[in-house]
C-alpha cells in the first residue's frame, strides 16, 4: 500500500439517503410528429429545391430523442423531392478527422442506415469570408458549402464557459460546428472574452453569402433532459429565436437542490452530456473567467467516463479526483485537440488519479475541509441526471420538507467490491 492511500483509506464515507428530486417535467411526446407539425408552420417547404442535396448538419451532443429528431428531418426533406445527406457538424469534436466524426454520430444512433440518408463526413472547408473587426476568417465545411441547402439540428442552452446573447444553439452550430477544426479554432483565437460578438457576427456573414442555409431545427430540454420545445426555424429568423430560446432555456434548466456541498460525486462525464463532460453550470466549475454562478462545490470527482464521448474528456480538469479506470478511457489526441482547438488548455488538466472508488471517495472526503463536522456529500449520476439523488445526512436534514424532494427509504452504506469500487450502478433505477 502507497503512502498516500494509507492517509485516506480509514476516513469514514458517510451513509447515504436516497432522495427523488423533482423538477417541472411537462415533454413532447410524439417527436416524429412533433417535427413535422414544426416544419409545416415553418412556411419552409415553398424554398426547398425540388431534387436539390440538402446538408442536414449534426452535432455531437447527445440529444434528447436524437436519432428521431434527425430521422424526421430527413424524411421531411425527402417528401420534400430534395435529396438529404447528414454532415457531421461539431467543429474539432471526435479528434478532428473525418472518421472520428463518422463515429461520434454513430455512437448517437446516427447512422447511414437508421437515417435512411447517406452520411458524408470530411474535415475539408471553404472559406465565405474574414471578419475585418477582428481579422478572423469564416469557414464552412466543403459538403455543406457545396450542398443545395444546408439545415441544422442543435439544442439551445448555456454555454459552459461565456455568458452571451447566444450561447450553445443554432448560431453556434452554424459558425463552429460547420467550421470543423479550422472554423473552430478560428473563432476561438481571440478566446471566451470575444465570443459574445464573434460567433454572431460569423453567422451573419454566413447567412448573408450563403443562401442555400434555409435555417435550423432548435429544441429545448427541461430539467430531466426531456425534450419540452422545438422550432423549424427559417434562416432570416435564426438570430432573433436563437437568442429568445436561450432565455427559454434558462427558466427550464436544472440545478442542484443544493449550492453549498462539501463534496460531489459524479460517476460518469462525457461530451455527450456536456461540452465539458460535466456541466459547470451545473456544478460551478467554471473553466474561464467568463462564466460564474453561485454553485461552490469543496471537492468535485468523477468516476467514469461514457463510452459516447470516445475517449474525448475536454474538462476532466473540472474535477479535484478521478479514478484509475476514467483516466485509462481517455483518448488524450481527441482530447487534446479539442482543448487546443478551444485555447482553454485548463480542461485538460489532470486532477488527482486514484485507483478506486472507494479511495477516490475518502480522498475527496479527506480533502474538503469539513473539519470536524459531518461532510455535506451527494452523488449523482451525471449532470444531465439530477432527479435521483444520494445525499449524506445533513443533506438530507436540510431536503427534509422541502415540497420538491422526497426522502425515499433509509439511510444505507455505499458497497464497494473486493476490489474497493461500487457495485451499485444499478441503483438509479431503484427508486
Amino acid at each position: 500500500m502507497s503512502v498516500y492511500e494509507g492517509l485516506v483509506r480509514d476516513v469514514r464515507v458517510p451513509l447515504m439517503q436516497r432522495v427523488r428530486y423533482s423538477m417541472d417535467d411537462q415533454a413532447i411526446g410524439d417527436i416524429r410528429s412533433a417535427v413535422m407539425d414544426a416544419f409545416a408552420a415553418s412556411g419552409l417547404a415553398e424554398r426547398v429545391p425540388r431534387g436539390g442535396s440538402i446538408a442536414i448538419g449534426v452535432g455531437s451532443r447527445g440529444l434528447y430523442g436524437l436519432p428521431e429528431l434527425v430521422r424526421a428531418v430527413v424524411d421531411w426533406f425527402a417528401a420534400c423531392g430534395a435529396r438529404p445527406f447528414i454532415v457531421p457538424c461539431m467543429g474539432s469534436h471526435g479528434g478532428a478527422t473525418a472518421e472520428g466524426q463518422r463515429q461520434v454520430l454513430e455512437g448517437l444512433g446516427v447512422t447511414a442506415e437508421v437515417m435512411g440518408c447517406p452520411l458524408r463526413s470530411s474535415m475539408e472547408v471553404v472559406q465565405v469570408g474574414e471578419l475585418d473587426s477582428f481579422q478572423l476568417p469564416v469557414y464552412m465545411d466543403r459538403l455543406a458549402s457545396e450542398a443545395d441547402g444546408v439545415f441544422v439540428i442543435n439544442r439551445v442552452k448555456l454555454h459552459t464557459t461565456f455568458t452571451g446573447k447566444h450561447e450553445s444553439g443554432l448560431i453556434k452550430m452554424l459558425t463552429i460546428g460547420l467550421g470543423k477544426q479550422r472554423g473552430a479554432d478560428s473563432c476561438h483565437n481571440l478566446g471566451y472574452a470575444h465570443f459574445p460578438q464573434i460567433m454572431p457576427a460569423m453567422a451573419s456573414m454566413i447567412l448573408e453569402r450563403r443562401p442555400s442555409v434555409l435555417g435550423g431545427l432548435a429544441t429545448v430540454e427541461n430539467a430531466y433532459d426531456h425534450l419540452c420545445h422545438l422550432e423549424v426555424v427559417p434562416r432570416e429568423a435564426m438570430l432573433e429565436r436563437d437568442a429568445a430560446l436561450l432565455e427559454m432555456s434558462k427558466r427550464v434548466m436544472p440545478s442542484l437542490p443544493l449550492k453549498d456541498l462539501d463534496v460531489l460525486i459524479v460517476d460518469r462525464m462525457g461530451k455527450n452530456i456536456s461540452g465539458l463532460g460535466m456541466d459547470p453550470n451545473i456544478t460551478g466549475r467554471f473553466m474561464s473567467p467568463y462564466k460564474t454562478n453561485d454553485v461552490h462545490i469543496a471537492r468535485l470527482g468523477a468516476l467514469d467516463l461514457t463510452a459516447e464521448t470516445h475517449g474525448g474528456a475536454a474538462g476532466i480538469g473540472c474535477a479535484d479526483v478521478i479514478t484509475s479506470r476514467l483516466h485509462d478511457k481517455i483518448d488524450f489526441a481527441a482530447t487534446y485537440t479539442n482543448v487546443i482547438t478551444s485555447t482553454v488548455l485548463r480542461g485538460a488538466y489532470m486532477p488527482l488519479v486514484m485507483p478506486t472508488d472507494s479511495l477516490a471517495i475518502r480522498t475527496l472526503i479527506k480533502t474538503c475541509n469539513a473539519g470536524p463536522r459531518p461532510v455535506r456529500m451527494m452523488r449523482i449520476r451525471d449532470t444531465l441526471s439530477l432527479g435521483r439523488l444520494l445525499v449524506s445526512p445533513p443533506v438530507a436534514d436540510l431536503l427534509a420538507g422541502r415540497d420538491d424532494c422526497e426522502l425515499v427509504g433509509e439511510p444505507f452504506a455505499l458497497q464497494f467490491d473486493t476490489a474497493g469500487n461500487l457495485d451499485d450502478y444499478g441503483c438509479w433505477t431503484a427508486f
